[in-house]
């Protein structure tokens, strides 16, 4: 891009270019902001207001990459959006606007959350009530520590309204079980059992797997070390690791040929493999199926890994966090409904004397 333009976005700059990401478009952007304003919003202003911010940043933030000529976000573009969110977040905080009449309240969740997140926000605009803002976490708050330091303190400083994540231990704020998800591995669709046990996955396969600081990953090295499995070593066993559940799904489901002994799985919690199931399932999914991992105890007794998952409001009496709240639950009641593998996953199904 050009020079820098040293004029900083201002806050109004800042909703036109989040209206512009939201919508895709130009005249759609400014036909929302001409509703939510009251008065006339023009194509050439939002357009105006796009190229002044790119000069500004020096980078291209919008580009049109499919026939459909829909505007979509560079990686630099995500950055801008972040942070333009930000800068209307800190507006809002400033005026006292977190309790304003009707103002859609902030929703932050993970993208595999959309399935029931989506269901309540239908449910919620059924009951005629003011609607939600969903918010994506990205990479630098989906793990432990990430999270900590930027959901939560969004969630504490009222930006966010409610957080979908682990259980939260803290006087400011409450935490609601949604459901329980376990961990799963997507095995070839001719693996003779319904369930692998940890010391299979360990010994006998390469991961493709979470990164260290997300909670799932933590709670397979957890239970690696407290039950004694015998481990080759992280090297050995986990061939890769991201955020991005979706690239590892599809590497497996395209690969070929094995340049070694071990299997290949991608290990993920069931509320993230739901996507990746059934209707959504895509290229090659007959290929493959989803089982539970597990431990099997001297005693006899089986361990599932699982991890609950909550949503967090920052407490207080305020009955529009309540219904929200329900309507998550609700919503999550219909995912896990009876006869369905919904977001707790898989029925664990081990023959007896399996090991």
């Amino acid at each position: 891009m050009g020079t820098r333009d040293d004029s900083a976005p201002d806050e109004w700059e800042c909703r036109q270019f989040i209206a512009v990401a939201e919508h895709q478009g130009l005249m759609r952007a400014a036909d929302e902001l001409s509703r939510q304003t009251g008065r006339a919003v023009q194509r050439q202003t939002i357009s105006r207001t796009v190229a002044k911010i790119e000069r500004w940043y020096g980078e291209c933030l919008l580009t049109r990459p499919g026939p459909n000529r829909k505007l979509c976000l560079t990686a630099h573009g995500q950055r801008f959006l972040d942070s333009a969110r930000s800068v209307l977040a800190e507006y809002q905080v400033m005026r006292g606007a977190e309790s304003a009449p009707g103002r859609p309240r902030t929703l932050a969740c993970l993208p595999h959350h959309t399935g029931f997140v989506a269901r309540a926000e239908d449910l919620l605009l059924e009951g005629g009530g003011p609607g939600v803002r969903v918010d994506y976490l990205d990479h630098a708050s989906r793990g432990d520590a990430g999270f900590g330091e930027n959901a939560l303190s969004r969630l504490r400083e009222r930006r966010y309204h409610w957080v979908i994540g682990p259980d939260v231990r803290h006087p400011a704020c409450e935490s609601v079980r949604l459901y329980t998800a376990q961990l799963e591995a997507m095995v070839p669709a001719g693996y003779p059992r319904g369930a692998m046990t940890v010391t299979e996955l360990v010994t006998e396969h390469q991961m493709l797997a979470p990164p260290r600081d997300m909670r799932s990953r933590r709670l397979l090295e957890d239970s690696i070390r407290r039950w004694g499995i015998p481990d080759p070593g992280p090297e050995a066993r986990v061939l890769s690791e991201t955020y991005e559940s979706a690239t590892s799904v599809m590497r497996l489901r395209n690969e070929r040929h094995r340049h070694d002994g071990r299997g290949r799985v991608v290990v993920v919690p069931s509320d993230v493999a739901l996507a990746y199931k059934r209707e959504f399932a895509g290229v090659n999914a007959d290929r493959f199926r989803w089982v539970p991992l597990y431990h099997r105890d001297r005693a006899g007794f089986d361990h599932l890994l699982t991890l609950d998952v909550f949503v967090t409001t920052a407490g207080g009496p305020d009955p529009e966090v309540r219904r929200v709240v329900e309507a998550l639950r609700e919503a999550v009641g219909q995912l896990n409904a009876e006869g369905r593998v919904g977001l707790s996953g898989e029925p664990f199904r081990v023959p007896p004397g399996i090991l």
